[in-house]
């Protein structure tokens, strides 16, 4: 329990589009496709624990494997890894 008390403005509101999946969705779409993630590390010519990196801290290669056996995109998973830069052109 907190000492400190946090009112309406204070509070972090996150946007869902904004947000990094959280790791028990990451493995139960992972499990729906009907694999595990030391599976899949194995598959990869990886120790079966090394891809857990990947839901913890940025690891392109890792992230990349994970995506594209669950067929999503990166940026769709870690946001927050990935953000999409936009340029505004003076016309």
């Amino acid at each position: 329990m907190s000492i400190h008390k946090q009112s309406g403005c204070q509070k972090k509101v996150q946007n869902a589009s904004t947000e990094n999946w959280h790791r028990a969705d990451i493995l139960a779409a992972i499990k729906k496709k009907g694999g595990t993630l030391a599976q899949l590390s194995r598959e990869n010519g990886l120790h079966e624990r090394t891809l857990y990196n990947a839901l913890e801290r940025h690891w392109p290669k890792g992230e990349q494997i994970i995506a594209a056996y669950i067929d999503v995109a990166v940026h769709v998973i870690w946001p927050e890894r990935y953000k999409i830069l936009t340029i505004k052109e003076d016309i």
